[in-house]
């Protein structure tokens, strides 16, 4: 399992300013993970669970830790169940923050929601 807990104090906001990649590369490699392994997916206030299959897992992670390194406000966890990958994103935060960090899970949301997606 990996955890990767939110930074305190971190704005919220994404920020891919250091990040290796674009941010249309790392959609595209949304598409195309969601599109080979995504296994379901489900919102709940304050949390989106995305399980992918098994073969996944390093795609997931990397995925995540990038995730984690631009939207530090946010909860991450990966870790595998039975024959799943299973990516938990978390908003930890109150206040107008919270508010804030449902639409970054909204769009976590959304992503996930391709017609192919959730087979």
């Amino acid at each position: 399992m990996i955890h990767l807990p939110p930074r305190p104090g971190a704005d919220v906001a994404c920020d891919m300013s250091t990040a290796s990649d674009t941010p249309e590369e790392r959609l595209d490699e949304y598409a195309q993970l969601i599109e080979r392994a995504l296994v379901r997916r489900e919102r709940r206030p304050g949390t989106v669970v995305l399980a992918f299959a098994a073969d996944a897992r390093d795609a997931v992670e990397s995925l995540a830790r990038r995730e984690a390194a631009c939207c530090p406000f946010l909860d991450y966890r990966v870790e595998t169940t039975g024959d799943e990958v299973v990516w938990t994103i978390t908003n930890t935060l109150t206040g107008a923050d919270r508010a804030a960090a449902e639409a970054t899970l909204d769009a976590f949301t959304r992503l996930a929601s391709t017609p192919a997606a959730g087979r």
